[in-house]
């Protein structure tokens, strides 16, 4: 494999672990993993909608490896085995709320000028 291909299938990997964490409600089911093991029930109980929803979008999440499942009884349970997700949500978060700052702070210099006028 050249250098390009290999650089190409990393590429691939990265996209395809960004989308998997690209949409609100695959978010909000993470968020409802941080502090561990849930059931599919307990999952769509913290994050609403439809439990076909709710069960699509944790089996896109385990496809692109962010959580793992396991069965017992008629259950499945769902955790996480990428720590490196929650990073990068709070990685976004932080910047979204320095540019909210930064944002807020150009309003007011905007307004203390418009006042000197």
């Amino acid at each position: 494999m050249s250098a390009e291909e290999a650089a190409d299938q990393l590429f691939s990997r990265i996209a395809e672990r960004l989308k998997a964490l690209s949409d609100p409600t695959r978010l909000k089911i993470l968020h409802s993993l941080e502090e561990g093991e849930l059931c599919v029930g307990e999952v769509l109980a913290r994050v609403g909608g439809s439990q076909a929803n709710v069960s699509k979008h944790l089996a896109l999440l385990r496809r692109s490896g962010v959580v793992a499942s396991r069965r017992e009884g008629t259950n499945v349970y769902y955790r996480v085995v990428d720590p490196a997700a929650f990073e990068i949500c709070r990685t976004v978060c932080f910047a979204i709320e320095r540019r909210a700052e930064e944002d807020r702070e150009v309003v007011r210099l905007g307004q203390e000028a418009n006042r000197r006028r």
